[in-house]
């Protein structure tokens, strides 16, 4: 009987780099199993790419909403790192950044949104991801300009006429689609007091509040 030497030691310097780092098991799961040995040969940096696998999906995501930074920024002339000769030229927005982080934690809070369900997580993106493409439309009318004029040839005479900016196009169908995702969210929950699916503390308190003082009518 013949033994792979090799597997058995790769096996347990796997079984190690588990102990030695908690939050491996993230990575291990979507790593080529034939390529683990390229991990092995890299422990230095495994500490901190297996820590950012386990919140991959929440990063990707905000990072795909950031835009970067550039001297063409709407935010420009507001801009307090712009203004401090701060502003990190090609490197995702640190200000944008800061808002989406503040706006989820707002959100959630406010909407007492369940992080684990998927559905819920997919409007909260969604709702995020239109207030911020709403600010940029805002920045981009910041000069207070809500027409411009559209010169259009007819024959051999130049006609010129003014219409409405595609930016306050864009911001009045960004601001439907927001509402629309907050009246969702409304429905959800209008959907659950209804049919009883609340499961919060405060409300499990209250059943148990009312089953008590029912039980001592009766």
């Amino acid at each position: 009987m013949s033994i792979n030497l090799r597997n058995v030691t790769e096996k347990q310097e796997l079984a190690i780099l588990e102990k030695e780092f908690p939050d491996i098991r993230g990575l291990l799961e979507i790593y080529p199993p034939e390529m683990y040995n390229t991990l092995l040969n890299n422990k230095d940096k495994l500490d901190k790419i297996s820590k950012l696998m386990n919140g991959l999906s929440r990063d990707v995501v905000v990072s795909t909403m950031i835009m970067k930074c550039t001297d063409r920024c709407i935010y420009k002339d507001i801009c307090v790192l712009f203004k401090n000769e701060l502003a990190p030229a090609g490197y995702p927005c640190p200000v944008e950044k800061k808002v989406i982080m503040e706006m989820e934690f707002d959100i959630v809070k406010s909407l007492d949104i369940d992080r684990n369900d998927p559905i819920e997580m997919e409007m909260l993106w969604d709702l995020i991801d239109t207030k911020i493409l709403d600010m940029r439309s805002s920045g981009a009318l910041s000069d207070g300009r809500l027409t411009q004029i559209v010169e259009q040839k007819v024959g051999q005479a130049i006609v010129s006429r003014e219409e409405m900016s595609p930016n306050v196009e864009i911001k009045l169908e960004l601001k439907k689609l927001k509402h629309s995702i907050i009246d969702s969210f409304a429905a959800t929950r209008r959907a659950k007091k209804k049919y009883g699916m609340q499961s919060d503390v405060r409300t499990l308190e209250t059943m148990i509040k009312e089953a008590a003082a029912n039980a001592e009518e009766d």
